[in-house]
């Protein structure tokens, strides 16, 4: 069991990748294709960019996965959470310099996509490691 968590582990860093890739993807195709796309990007991709690490944090306890993989996958849910709250400002109608801390929002996503290289990176070493 403790092999197959840490295998799934491995594999669901590339799926949250993907899924992070996803979501820069259907914030630009909202922007300069169909707003439809943002629906996407807010609900169901942000759903699972969100909660997709939660689960793999689990996972990676059950498998044995190193305490620093497992943190840098937690830092990818408390960012996500943090995307939603520099929204607020922009969704409270929000004016002046206070409707400014939504711009974040981008900077942050950035952040993100730096965290899943990071653990890309890092979860690629542990899982060459022999046993």
């Amino acid at each position: 069991m403790r092999e197959t968590a840490g295998r799934l582990f491995v594999w669901g860093t590339y799926v949250v990748a993907i899924a992070v890739v996803v979501q820069f993807l259907l914030a630009g195709l909202g922007v300069f294709a169909d707003s439809e796309f943002l629906r996407w990007h807010a609900t169901v991709n942000g759903a699972i960019v969100g909660l997709l690490p939660l689960v793999l944090v689990l996972v990676g306890w059950l498998g044995g996965v190193p305490v620093r993989l497992r943190w840098l996958m937690a830092a990818i849910f408390g960012l996500t959470v943090l995307q939603s709250l520099l929204l607020f400002p922009y969704h409270m109608d929000a004016r002046g310099v206070l409707r400014y801390v939504s711009g974040l929002h981008v900077v942050n996503a950035l952040f993100i996509f730096w965290v899943t290289l990071q653990l890309l990176d890092r979860t690629r070493a542990w899982a060459a490691k022999p046993a």
